[in-house]
């Protein structure tokens, strides 16, 4: 066999290697892309319950801290002949409005109690882009009310000085 023959065996040996390590390449590249997919949307499946979780959590805590801020605000007023004012209107509408924020968000949460397996991406990326606007909507009531509460403990220790202010 002359080094001509030899050569164009061995390139056509080195052409056949190649298409086929090629074939197996674009394989096993599909193989990775859908394992990537299905990993990705494992991911997003999973930060989507943590958000659920979490606002589940947090309308826990924001119903308790309704309840707390109506309280205090109702003694507040009360101890400051306040109860039938203007501003206590206001903030009792403004509490009314949380409060029933707070129960339609309450509802359509367990609404969304769906198995998230069937989901599309798209999907699981919008349910998580929502549940973290809910999130954020009752971190706004959570503030507010929290606020009013350090009010009515700042009005509070106003009372207590004008009393102590009475007795000296």
């Amino acid at each position: 066999m002359s080094d001509t023959e030899m050569l164009s065996y061995l390139g056509a040996v080195a052409g056949v290697v190649g298409a086929v390590a090629g074939i197996a390449g674009s394989i096993m590249g599909y193989f990775s892309i859908r394992r990537t997919g299905e990993i990705k949307s494992l991911e997003l499946r999973l930060e989507l319950v943590k958000a659920a979780a979490d606002v589940f959590q947090k309308i826990d805590s924001v119903g308790d801290l309704l309840i707390q801020a109506k309280k205090s605000r109702d003694a507040v007023a009360a101890a400051t002949g306040m109860y039938h004012s203007g501003a206590r209107e206001a903030w009792q509408r403004q509490h009314e409005a949380d409060h029933g924020s707070l129960e339609s968000i309450n509802e359509s949460f367990d609404e969304l109690n769906v198995d998230f397996s069937e989901f599309s991406m798209r999907e699981l990326e919008k349910a998580i882009s929502e549940m973290y606007a809910l999130r954020t909507f009752l971190d706004r009531i959570a503030q507010r009310n929290a606020q009013s509460i350090a009010e009515d403990d700042l009005k509070r220790e106003s009372i207590r000085n004008q009393i102590a202010g009475r007795s000296a």
